[in-house]
């Protein structure tokens, strides 16, 4: 197919997303749920919005994704952040990261902490479950990581931001708890004690039918009016 349309929310286009995998489809998005920061045409505009697409008045817009593995197998791809977070019987308790910045080769602690888990999301994101945390809300234009721990049990530690050409080694050391891998809200996978999470800018984007801008202006007005 050359194009797909989604109508719901957000959570209906992340799964279409990881149910297309690797094919990169352009999604033309309606709003019929609550949330619907990644849709771009509302219910009373589709009639517009379709009658713009025939005529050709739209652009396409990609959208950086993230991939990850642990042990040579691959996670789902995630547009808005993998989750990591304990699992099973150890929900209560926290378990004990490092994380590793890795940079042309060139590798770098930059957490070594306990905590409940990580935010490993993308600048799409950073409006979404990274945001509810504390962390930071990155501009659109920009393609980024953005890492956040979750109730981490030292002062200080914050939200990082990093280039996307970088790799992020996530290690939960040993002695430590199993971690769920949660991509875009739906659980993918477990990372055992002593296992390492590698999570990279994804090969293949997100596509869009966007018919305007975004920009923060539309990324307040749905943070101030929208819920």
């Amino acid at each position: 197919m050359d194009y797909l349309v989604v109508v719901g929310g957000d959570g209906t286009v992340l799964a279409t997303l990881q149910s297309l995998g690797d094919k990169v489809i352009p999604l033309i998005t309606i709003k019929s749920g609550k949330r619907g920061f990644l849709c771009d045409v509302s219910p009373e505009g589709f009639k517009e919005a379709f009658n713009r697409f025939l005529n050709g008045d739209f652009f396409i817009r990609d959208y950086m994704r993230l991939e990850s593995s642990v042990g040579g197998v691959k996670f789902p791809y995630a547009l808005n952040e993998y989750v990591l977070t304990t699992s099973g019987l150890f929900r209560s308790k926290v378990a004990h990261f490092k994380v590793f910045k890795v940079f042309r080769g060139v590798q770098e602690l930059v957490y070594d902490v306990l905590s409940d888990g990580f935010i490993i999301s993308t600048t799409t994101g950073s409006t979404a479950y990274n945001l509810s945390v504390g962390g930071p809300l990155v501009d659109p234009d920009l393609d980024a990581f953005v890492i956040t721990p979750l109730a981490p049990l030292t002062l200080g530690v914050r939200s990082l931001v990093l280039s996307p050409t970088s790799e992020v080694y996530v290690e939960v050391v040993k002695e430590s708890y199993d971690v769920d891998v949660i991509a875009d809200g739906n659980y993918v996978g477990r990372i055992k004690p002593g296992e390492v999470l590698i999570v990279r800018r994804a090969a293949k984007p997100a596509r869009f039918v966007r018919f305007g801008r975004e920009g923060f202006n539309r990324v307040f007005q749905r943070l101030t009016y929208e819920f």
